[in-house]
């Protein structure tokens, strides 16, 4: 059964990487099933970080879904030197909190699963909100969980490969949104 939810997992992320990188709506879609497979997946290999990110995903994939509708402001920008200050703060500083409560657990990896977990929210955040910055950090992120799923002590090979084609995803959604920026 843990196949069948990677490999679900897996397909779902791959036709939402596709979507979001052209800037369509309908990624959401695909996202939100993304996530409930991976919430059950996460749960088999007592991933508690990204049974809890996907979780909160599910409800921001909602969140995506009706601002992406919405008409007004609605166009790809890039942070400011504040945000950009503010977003690596709350990344470390959540990475060092969700490490110290994840490693009282039998997490097999509290270090990476805390920065994944963390680091996918900002970039969650920036994706609902269309910053270009997202994919600068989506593509960091990517990294370290193809790592993460990569050494499991059950290999998840799936979600390693899928992470693997998101990390040249977001080089390449970095590539088209700065296109549709520009025109903007």
């Amino acid at each position: 059964m843990t196949n069948l939810l990677e490999i679900g997992a897996t397909i779902a992320g791959l036709i939402q990487g596709v979507l979001v990188m052209f800037n369509k709506r309908s990624n959401w879609i695909a996202y939100i099933i993304q996530m409930i497979l991976m919430i059950l997946f996460s749960l088999s290999m007592k991933l508690y970080g990204d049974v809890s990110n996907s979780a909160i995903y599910l409800v921001l994939g909602v969140i995506g879904f009706i601002i992406w509708g919405k008409k007004d402001d609605n166009e790809i920008k890039a942070c400011s030197i504040k945000e950009k200050i503010i977003y690596l703060l709350i990344m470390a500083l959540g990475t060092f909190v969700m490490f110290n409560i994840l490693s009282k657990t039998d997490d097999p990896l509290p270090l990476l699963d805390a920065f994944t977990t963390v680091s996918s929210f900002v970039a969650t955040y920036y994706m609902m909100v269309k910053r270009i910055d997202t994919w600068y950090i989506w593509f960091i992120n990517d990294i370290f969980y193809a790592i993460e799923y990569f050494i499991l002590p059950d290999q998840a090979i799936y979600l390693f490969l899928l992470n693997v084609v998101w990390t040249f995803m977001a080089l390449k959604s970095m590539i088209e949104w700065k296109k549709i920026m520009n025109k903007e």
